[in-house]
């Protein structure tokens, strides 16, 4: 009985451990994916915007949609975002934009996190 009872305990030790380390895994993986999808979408859309003669960006309301576009057919995680516009000037070629992503952990406790890019095209 105390072997069982030993054997039990250690069960319950490893499975919370290993919920630990897939949480901050988890975190850290969205974290890396985010500031990459963000980053190559903001520069993506700059530098379309800045093309001789393009017709898909014609004013400050066509370049946020062309980056939100951009960023929603990169990103491949299931969380919630929120996007915010700090500025946007699609004649000079400049974009900043913060990103929130909130997120459930397996334990399904929410997760938040923010990144924030900005572009100015050269």
């Amino acid at each position: 009985m105390k072997q069982v009872i030993i054997v039990v305990g250690i069960a319950v030790l490893i499975i919370l451990v290993s919920l630990t380390i897939l949480s901050i895994e988890s975190k850290s993986d969205r974290q890396d994916e985010l500031d990459r999808v963000v980053s190559a979408a903001v520069k993506q859309t700059v530098k379309d915007s800045q093309v001789e003669k393009q017709m898909n960006v014609t004013s400050d309301k066509e370049m946020v949609a062309q980056f939100i576009q951009n960023m929603c057919t990169s990103i491949k995680s299931d969380g919630d975002l929120q996007i915010e516009i700090m500025g946007v000037d699609y004649k000079e070629g400049m974009l900043d934009v913060m990103v929130t992503e909130q997120f459930l952990y397996p334990n399904g406790k929410q997760g938040k996190i923010t990144t924030r890019k900005c572009a100015i095209y050269q």
